[in-house]
């Protein structure tokens, strides 16, 4: 009976997003930390179970106190939201929030009950300079309905794919797509992590008191991509809300994602053809980030040795997809003095040599 009603309520939710005019996509931030299990058990059932049912379906990755990934400008926004379960996600700051067991349910529904955004996002430009690592962009956003009260507010939310971190799990919590053989630690590629909050935590003002009818405002946004990120795995999320108090209470009018290096409306992740292995910074003495690529799907692994051949520490080791990918690594736990980082895949080896100063 439950298999039925899920796919009767899936075929209402497909006709209703068909027949919108500007179809909805839900937003929804999802809080979490490297530090807890789960945090990747949340991060599985949206990237295995939510955005396959339901792909327009946007993600936010904001990471708490202990998160290697809490240095982003306007990482106090995890502060803004009052969370009862854990994990949970919060689906387009209508004010509360909703564990992991019962969250593709409660996004269908959101779909169901409100299928058409009444903002439409319009990117009409976007540059990327991957000399200057710099990205211009100009929007349209119109208020498609009847004159809107209250104050509406703007962010645009840089994310990147595809990081490294291991987690700490509870055993059976969550399936990663490669069990690292330890009892309760996996090695864990993180998505949807965010980098940057161009506009801070708050956003920034766009109109009100009042959104005429009708009215599209024109914004021009300009934000630089940092050196130890993956340019091809970052995006930027431009999201339109209701000012309110907190911001898990700021209704979502609409939102849209957008890749940073490909062309509008392209989000699919190519693989470079060249093989990557990058180091930054090098010399490193301290937080390092090590960029690599998988042309081929299969085992992986990457290594860290010393001048005389012998093994420091395995970065990661297993199942991999095509793609590229973003090792953090601390430099200081290595004594002073030169290192080769190897990389194994399916199509050789590689290898290249950063010092520790």
């Amino acid at each position: 009976m439950k298999k039925l009603t899920m796919s009767l309520l899936f075929q209402m939710v497909l006709v209703a997003f068909l027949a919108a005019q500007n179809p909805r996509n839900v937003l929804i931030y999802n809080l979490t930390s490297t530090n807890c299990g789960p945090c990747s058990c949340m991060d599985s059932i949206l990237g295995r179970v939510v955005l396959p049912a339901y792909p327009a379906t946007i993600v936010v990755a904001l990471h708490g106190s202990g998160s290697k990934f809490n240095t982003y400008r306007g990482d106090s926004a995890i502060f803004y939201f009052k969370a009862d379960y854990e994990p949970s996600g919060f689906i387009d700051g209508l004010g509360y929030d909703v564990e992991h067991a019962v969250i593709t349910d409660s996004v269908a529904k959101r779909y169901q009950y409100s299928s058409e955004a009444p903002v439409k996002i319009a990117i009409q430009t976007k540059t990327w300079d991957p000399a200057t690592r710099k990205v211009d962009v100009t929007m349209n956003l119109t208020n498609l309905g009847a004159t809107m009260t209250g104050s509406y507010r703007i962010n645009v939310i840089v994310t990147e794919d595809h990081i490294h971190h291991p987690h700490w799990t509870a055993k059976g919590c969550v399936t990663p797509d490669d069990p690292s053989g330890l009892p309760i630690r996996n090695d864990y590629f993180n998505n949807w992590v965010t980098r940057s909050m161009v506009y801070y935590s708050k956003g920034d003002h766009l109109v009100g008191p009042t959104w005429p009818a009708q009215q599209t405002v024109t914004r021009n946004c300009s934000f630089s991509i940092d050196t130890s990120w993956v340019p091809q795995n970052c995006n930027f999320v431009v999201v339109v809300y209701r000012e309110a108090d907190s911001l898990y209470k700021a209704n979502v009018q609409q939102a849209v994602r957008q890749s940073v290096t490909n062309g509008i409306g392209i989000s699919e992740i190519s693989p470079d053809k060249e093989p990557v292995l990058k180091i930054f910074p090098n010399p490193s003495k301290g937080l390092t980030n090590i960029h690599f690529s998988v042309a081929t799907k299969g085992e992986c692994r990457l290594s860290v040795l010393d001048m005389n051949g012998q093994l420091v520490e395995t970065l990661f080791e297993g199942m991999v997809n095509t793609g590229l990918y973003n090792v953090e690594t601390d430099t200081r736990k290595y004594s002073a003095g030169g290192y080769f980082v190897v990389l194994n895949t399916p199509d050789g080896s590689q290898q290249t040599r950063f010092v520790v100063p």
